[in-house]
């Protein structure tokens, strides 16, 4: 956990706050691209005072700065605004399997940064490479209650992911997954506003790539439609019990036939394999 000027820990249920002159580099290259941003990772000074032990001190961080072509200062300055007032109200967001904001830096282009805490095995899509030989049913059916309960979470709110896959989901080293959710730029994106129900086709195969251990084909992944595309065809796996690949299928049915996701919850609650 990260501690605030004062030296006590940060809570993240708190103000926003800037952490500017706190966040360093590992690299001058980011790990990962984005359509409107990068992400670095990056060491953060817990305490904005005078510290014995500097080490100590410095924890990971990941940092996702925006990347768009601005021209003079009026437009940055009314983008500037805009994305403050949208990182204040992704901070009042607060679940156990939703990746915190721990605050932004203007360190990282003309635009202010968000800056999130550091998760240890990376994304789901490159935790299942490494890990997927290892990982029991329950573990499976774990990971996927976790993404579930952040995803009902959001949709309590009235909040609809509308991006979720698997390199949207975290893995910190104690292997529970978070929920990685900015909501920033979402109208520029689309102009039409993702349902409830584009969340739950995209569940859907994001459970199938953690039973099986493969990722849907391409054509699967995109559900801004109101006709479901191209479905995979039914693994052979021996954990892909008859009743939970009927689940996948409802989350791929037409838009008004999902579950919800409470619906989901539910099911992955009280789900147990035989095997």
């Amino acid at each position: 956990m990260v501690a605030t000027t004062g030296g006590s820990e940060l809570d993240h249920e708190k103000r926003l706050e800037d952490l500017t002159g706190r966040v360093v580099k590992e690299s001058t290259h980011p790990i990962a691209h984005g359509s409107f941003g990068d992400v670095w990772k990056c060491r953060f000074r817990q305490w904005d005072r005078d510290c014995e032990d500097l080490e100590a001190s410095m924890l990971h961080v990941a940092v996702k700065s925006i990347r768009i072509d601005i021209t003079n200062d009026d437009p940055r300055v009314r983008l500037t605004r805009r994305l403050l007032a949208d990182y204040h109200a992704r901070k009042q967001l607060h679940h156990e399997n939703l990746l915190p904001l721990l605050g932004f830096s203007y360190e990282f282009g003309l635009l202010p940064a968000m800056v999130f805490p550091w998760m240890h095995n990376g994304s789901l899509t490159t935790y299942l490479e490494h890990h997927f030989t290892e990982l029991t049913i329950e573990k499976k059916l774990r990971i996927l209650r976790q993404v579930a309960a952040a995803i009902s979470y959001l949709h309590s709110k009235g909040i609809v992911h509308g991006n979720l896959t698997a390199n949207d989901i975290l893995i910190d080293s104690d292997h529970n997954a978070y929920v990685a959710y900015d909501g920033i730029l979402k109208d520029e994106e689309s102009s039409t506003p993702p349902q409830p129900a584009s969340d739950i086709y995209s569940f859907g195969c994001i459970a199938l790539q953690v039973m099986t251990g493969q990722s849907p084909n391409a054509d699967v992944r995109n559900d801004h439609q109101d006709t479901v595309p191209k479905k995979p065809t039914r693994p052979s796996s021996p954990h892909d019990a008859d009743s939970f690949w009927d689940f996948i299928e409802k989350c791929w049915s037409d838009v008004g036939r999902r579950p919800s996701a409470v619906d989901v919850t539910s099911f992955l609650g009280s789900y147990h394999c035989a095997s």
